[in-house]
């Protein structure tokens, strides 16, 4: 039976969900929100009957489909950007989308003779979102029940921050050309190059790179140790890609990589990664004193709870070395914590985190439910590892 402190500490925690869901109905940034969620997370990866009313939600929000703008607002807004008509800057532009989210839309057009990508924020959604963000106020107090020892005002900040980064295509053209010229030489990742004259708040172009999503890879297991080589590789370049998204990681012919959306980045803080570094090593020997002190010096938990961390985590997933992440791995690793619920509560309350660590957790969480929606089969601690160590500098591809 669990402890009243347990149940009280569930309740709150209810009370959390509860609030965020009903602001993700109300308000047209929880919808969007909602939405690329539910493009990530399998519904059956959510425990029933106690998740019945998120995965409802997910269900939803995954059946909406979003109309695309009609090809005068396109028109309209491409002048607005560009100041003349399109017709002046492209050979051609495409009447029909080939991708449409509900806050952008993307085009296939030609300039100077070569096909590039125009991807275009859907018209008030900046506004709206924006408008929205206050509403994220109204988390702080559940957030500060639930997780008491979380500064939930700062994460909260940090998040709104980065939010507004997304709704700003000029920003994401200047990420996009700092990962692009980066690995402009690289054996298997590329970054298509940004047209930086004609990318505006509300307007991206940059060159067309063919391929297929990853969830259509001919090698499923070689693409997802490249991803995991990418997204935790970007932290020794001094930048996180929080938003590995399937439809953005495109497999070319010659089984490179391809990533294309660059709205949710961040700076990171070498001081921190070279932290996170030394907590991987030491989670990875079972190290519980050196995993305590790296974890306490990075705020992140306290130094007594990283041998409870070790074997919750080894209990979740006890087959060590190269196994498969897929639903069905999931859904087994999701049950045997549930089996724990009086250690996963207590670990989950005495966690702390960072706002600057918030994008990065966020990548980390969505790179592997990325390759949990492939499904694919690697080490992926020790994939990790060299990622995390080496950087893009690494040759791993399985």
């Amino acid at each position: 039976m669990p402890s009243s402190d347990d149940a009280d500490a569930a309740r709150r925690i209810d009370a959390l969900l509860g609030v965020a869901l009903r602001l993700a109905r109300t308000a047209p940034s929880g919808r969007i929100a909602l939405a690329r969620l539910a493009r990530l997370v399998d519904p059956a990866w959510i425990k029933q009957p106690a998740g019945a009313e998120l995965a409802a939600e997910l269900e939803a929000a995954r059946a909406r489909v979003p109309d695309p703008m009609p090809a005068r607002e396109v028109e309209r807004a491409l002048r607005s950007a560009w100041g003349v008509k399109p017709a002046e800057e492209l050979d051609e532009l495409g009447s029909e989308p080939v991708a449409v989210t509900p806050t952008a839309q993307v085009h296939r057009g030609v300039l100077d003779s070569e096909p590039v990508a125009i991807k275009l924020l859907r018209p008030g959604v900046a506004a709206s979102v924006r408008q929205d963000l206050v509403l994220l106020d109204g988390l702080a107090g559940p957030l500060s029940a639930a997780f008491p020892a979380l500064d939930a005002s700062a994460l909260i900040r940090e998040a709104a921050e980065r939010i507004q980064d997304e709704l700003d295509l000029e920003h994401e053209a200047e990420q996009m050309r700092r990962f692009h010229r980066a690995l402009r030489s690289h054996p298997f990742l590329t970054v298509p190059a940004p047209v930086t004259r004609l990318s505006h708040a509300g307007v991206l172009v940059s060159a067309w790179i063919d391929g297929v999503p990853i969830a259509r890879a001919p090698d499923p297991d070689l693409a997802a140790a490249r991803l995991v080589a990418f997204v935790i590789g970007a932290a020794r370049f001094g930048f996180v890609h929080a938003d590995p998204d399937p439809d953005d990681v495109l497999v070319q012919a010659d089984g490179g990589l391809a990533i294309l959306d660059f709205g949710a980045t961040r700076a990171v803080v070498p001081e921190r990664v070279k932290g996170v570094d030394a907590a991987l090593e030491a989670f990875a020997d079972e190290d519980a004193p050196a995993l305590g002190r790296a974890l306490a010096q990075l705020g992140a938990l306290p130094e007594n709870e990283a041998a409870s961390l070790i074997e919750l985590a080894r209990h979740a997933w006890p087959a060590p070395g190269r196994s498969r992440l897929d639903t069905p791995a999931v859904i087994a690793a999701r049950d045997r914590l549930l089996e724990r619920p009086h250690e996963l509560l207590r670990l989950a309350l005495a966690a702390r985190m960072a706002p600057e660590d918030l994008w990065p957790v966020l990548a980390v969480v969505q790179l592997f439910a990325t390759i949990a929606r492939v499904g694919a089969s690697g080490d992926w601690l020790a994939l990790s590892r060299v990622a995390l160590r080496d950087g893009w500098s690494t040759n791993a591809t399985d």
